[in-house]
């Protein structure tokens, strides 16, 4: 099945001295087999190279648009100022050290196009290392309503844009950089969402991933303004604030 190129996505990348990876993320962009794209790059404020290099990538698709922070805010603060200047119907992400397969976004769009209520779809994913080489597949958990707690952002995680009329976004209270799982949870209480069980994403595994920086639930001081913790807790039946199970008839 072929995807009519009738809705736009709009692709957000953080990036943070990520020039080593950057152009074979966006050249994965490029080659997808949908082509209604935009990739929005927002640089914060690099030393390596990554935004002269975004910049002048930019200079040769007018699909890429490529922003630059006057000082470093963070992902979280990224990702929601970024988000604003999306013009798509739907919105993922990429990171700028990861990649796609080719068919990946034309893959989610039949899949929504098949599911009109559905407000998120998530992939699976292959972990990659540093020169690209296959190292692991992980493979999502079908989505239950039931079992929230089960879940979390799973790295291609695409969703339609309309969706954030009733939800908070990106959750600029949080310091680490959960804002994904945050959104995830926000949108899967309210809404069906749906995994594509294809591996659709490369995760790249180089030893200096951020995601490796952000604490454990169990040992992260920011659970009270978390969506994600307030969610998964009262689907494990957990105290979000203490981080401990509530008796049964609690």
């Amino acid at each position: 099945m072929t995807m009519p190129e009738t809705n736009k996505v709009s692709i957000i990348m953080l990036a943070y001295n990520n020039v080593r990876y950057l152009k074979t993320a966006i050249d994965s962009i490029k080659a997808q087999t949908y082509q209604n794209w935009e990739l929005l790059i927002s640089d914060d404020c690099s030393s390596d190279g990554t935004w002269e290099l975004s910049s002048t990538l930019s200079n040769y698709d007018q699909r890429i648009k490529v922003y630059k922070n006057e000082q470093n805010i963070g992902v979280v603060k990224n990702r929601r100022k970024t988000y604003r200047y999306t013009n798509g119907e739907f919105v993922c992400h990429v990171d700028a050290d990861d990649m796609l397969e080719r068919w990946a976004i034309e893959e989610m769009l039949i899949a929504f196009d098949k599911a009109p209520d559905t407000m998120l779809i998530y992939s699976d994913m292959s972990q990659i290392g540093e020169r690209g080489e296959h190292q692991l597949y992980s493979a999502s958990k079908d989505f239950d309503k039931n079992r929230l707690y089960q879940h979390g952002w799973r790295h291609l995680g695409m969703y339609r844009k309309s969706v954030m009329d009733s939800i908070y976004g990106y959750n600029d209270k949080l310091i680490s950089a959960c804002e994904d799982g945050d959104l995830f949870m926000q949108i899967a209480e309210k809404y069906p969402c749906q995994r594509l069980a294809k591996p659709l994403y490369f995760y790249r595994s180089h030893g200096n991933n951020s995601s490796r920086k952000n604490k454990k639930c169990g040992d992260c001081t920011e659970r009270p303004v978390c969506n994600f913790m307030r969610v998964w807790a009262k689907s494990a039946n957990y105290d979000p604030i203490t981080f401990t199970p509530l008796k049964k008839d609690q």
